[in-house]
């Protein structure tokens, strides 16, 4: 496939993701009405690991009976250390810093906050992996945090000092994970990221929950294991905007630029309010019609990058490549 076509299919895939995450705000209001935020996370994370561990199964199985399986899954020999740090950024981190920023921040402080992550990945371009990056697309970053500031014009806003520090820690996991998965998609590929990452955010999670719930036969576990509705939104949440949108944009970041990546997260905003006001139908006002429409709009106005490779990068990737992707707020939880 030449660059072009791969340019073109990592932005849909991005896209892509996006949409997903959207839409999993919507699924985790739904989960959280019966379940902790850390109970919804260890339910997510196991039915993820399951549904990839399957697919994984299934691919050897056709590899045995045909000689060569579908795709590509091997840890063997490869440094195994760069995912579990991933792992640790991305889901990990990064869920515990956002839940307890927006714990003691209002949501328009959070999101504006959030809304500048672009930004720290074009300062990661170009300090960084030494890409080049033009004065439109840094308009475009800066524009898009106006559009989410709009957003959340009317809201009640709220801030502290602990609030701003876990909101800072959470644009800063975020933005290291663009970088990581952009590194680490040089020896793996986006279902062998997805997955390990997945793998160590059950393990967090898991005894967490049981910790915070007392064991399970807790009622805080027991309960939302018996409502239908819950595992709907786990299972939209553990296999759609975990495993499928999760590789995505792993797959994203393997062929795009840090800060193209990024300024695709807050498409995810878009989504979740047209599916809360046309599926949940909550209220929308025109400063948020307006801060919509102006972040969607700069989010199309960035073209693509000639990214300008360093040294370092130069033995595994090569110049004429193109790099990606995006994401949000609880990323589907």
């Amino acid at each position: 496939m030449d660059q072009k076509k791969l340019h073109i299919l990592s932005l849909l895939a991005a896209l892509t993701a996006a949409t997903i995450f959207g839409m999993s705000f919507m699924f985790s209001k739904m989960a959280l009405a019966t379940a902790a935020p850390t109970v919804l996370l260890a339910f997510r994370f196991t039915v993820a690991v399951a549904t990839m561990s399957l697919v994984i199964a299934l691919n050897a199985l056709v590899g045995k009976v045909h000689g060569k399986p579908l795709f590509a899954f091997s840890l063997k020999g490869k440094p195994v250390g760069k995912l579990l740090l991933l792992g640790i950024v991305q889901p990990v981190a990064y869920f515990i810093f956002e839940n307890y920023g927006i714990l003691y921040t209002s949501s328009a402080v959070a999101g504006t906050i959030i809304a500048a992550v672009p930004v720290c990945c074009i300062l990661m371009d170009v300090l960084v992996l030494h890409e080049r990056v033009t004065r439109r697309q840094v308009l475009c970053a800066l524009g898009a945090i106006g559009g989410v500031a709009l957003i959340s014009v009317g809201g009640a806003v709220m801030i502290s000092a602990l609030g701003l520090l876990f909101l800072l820690l959470t644009m800063l996991s975020d933005t290291v994970y663009y970088g990581l998965s952009h590194d680490a998609a040089k020896r793996f590929t986006p279902f062998e990221m997805t997955y390990v990452m997945f793998v160590v955010g059950m393990a967090v999670f898991i005894p967490v929950a049981l910790i915070q719930a007392g064991g399970i036969s807790s009622e805080l576990i027991t309960a939302p294991a018996q409502s239908g509705s819950f595992w709907l939104a786990v299972l939209y949440l553990g296999i759609l905007s975990s495993g499928v949108a999760y590789g995505l944009l792993n797959f994203a970041n393997s062929h795009l630029t840090v800060s193209e990546s990024s300024l695709f997260s807050n498409v995810t905003t878009v989504v979740s309010v047209l599916a809360g006001v046309v599926l949940l139908k909550e209220t929308f006002s025109l400063w948020q019609v307006l801060g919509r429409g102006r972040s969607f709009y700069l989010r199309m106005r960035v073209p693509a990058f000639t990214p300008v490779i360093s040294p370092f990068f130069t033995a595994s990737r090569p110049a004429t490549s193109t790099a990606s992707i995006p994401r949000a707020v609880w990323q589907g939880s």
